[in-house]
């Protein structure tokens, strides 16, 4: 289901009363016979028993004409209910009051739907503020809610020097995890002027740290001394994961410093002792330092786990370095039954003949 149509059923809430043609109230006077909506649940029950509505209080019509227009953004009636609206003294006072009686009662899809329909009438900073603040606590609950937050957040954008819509953007690009968007809006957030509360410097430092810290993933095999310099230097808010040692001895290792490499791959081990990938790696790092008995060991624990062909060819040629030609043909048979088509064999292959 669409937000859009998500919201349309909240229409279900409302009655329609019919308001005769040149009927007036204040200073606006009807056109044509039209049908003036109440949310009121206890207007609802009163018609249903019969009861007279001719006492129905102005308010409610205000309310229900809000949430409407809240509700349906091309609901038929809607040029009238807003020109109906601007034509009532302290309307928006009074939506503004109802809004914050339904968030109080954390009704606050309700709450949310009449912000909706306040924004339609004044597209202010103070109610896209109130009305992000809003979605994104609905969102976390209702997943239906992130397009609308983020259709929230562009038409938000609109308006002039206004950083609050680039800071729920930022939180949503993150926990999309496209996290140098994430930076870029909260960058545009601080640019913008918006507050620098303790809760955004942390935010921010959490992004920058993690994008530096994937950038220098990406370039461990390239760029290794580059990547050293930036895994090294994150080693104190990250030196609980494995993963961040594991990427420090690839780069030690590209730069052909098998032991330091090792050492790093035994801080990874001992973080998480079933990393596979730091198994196959100190296969490779004692295989580089001509231990090939020792690369064995790790390469059989490793491809036990995967069956990964990559990790048998590592087999076959640590075998082949020892001399055990009987060890690296069976290897090879197996290799072949898992990837036939694997241009490393086919080398082995010719090694082999």
């Amino acid at each position: 289901m669409s937000i859009e149509s998500y919201l349309l059923e909240k229409l279900s809430k409302v009655l329609f009363l019919e308001i005769k043609e040149g009927s007036k109230i204040n200073n606006f006077t009807f056109e044509e016979n039209t049908y003036l909506p109440v949310r009121s649940e206890a207007i609802v029950e009163k018609t249903k028993v019969g009861d007279s509505l001719k006492d129905i209080p102005i308010n409610l019509f205000i309310e229900g004409m809000f949430y409407v227009l809240g509700s349906d953004r091309n609901f038929k009636s809607n040029k009238t209910y807003e020109s109906l609206i601007k034509n009532i003294p302290d309307s928006l006072k009074l939506i503004k009051s109802i809004i914050f009686r339904d968030i109080k009662e954390e009704k606050y899809e309700d709450a949310y739907v009449l912000i909706r329909g306040l924004i339609s009438i004044e597209s202010t900073k103070d109610n896209y503020s109130k009305a992000l603040l809003l979605v994104d606590e609905i969102r976390k609950k209702n997943s239906l809610f992130k397009e609308e937050e983020l259709n929230a957040i562009e038409n938000a954008k609109k308006i002039s020097d206004f950083a609050t819509p680039y800071l729920y953007e930022a939180i949503i690009k993150r926990d999309n995890k496209e996290l140098e968007e994430a930076l870029f809006s909260i960058n545009q957030y601080i640019v913008l002027g918006g507050e620098k509360t303790d809760d955004v410097i942390e935010f921010k430092a959490s992004l920058e740290m993690v994008t530096s810290y994937d950038k220098a993933k990406e370039m461990v095999y390239e760029s290794p001394k580059e990547a050293l310099e930036i895994l090294l230097s994150l080693l104190e808010q990250l030196g609980d994961s494995a993963e961040i040692y594991y990427y420090i001895a690839i780069a030690y290792r590209v730069l052909e410093n098998y032991e330091k490499a090792i050492y790093y791959l035994n801080d990874s081990i001992a973080i998480s002792s079933d990393y596979v990938e730091v198994v196959n790696e100190f296969g490779i790092n004692y295989a580089c330092l001509g231990n090939y008995e020792v690369a064995i060991k790790y390469f059989r624990s490793a491809f036990e786990v995967t069956k990964s062909v990559e990790i048998c060819t590592n087999l076959i040629m640590c075998y082949l370095n020892i001399g055990d030609n009987v060890q690296a043909k069976i290897h090879f048979d197996i290799a072949k039954k898992l990837d036939p088509n694997d241009e490393v064999l086919k080398d082995i292959e010719k090694i082999l003949k």
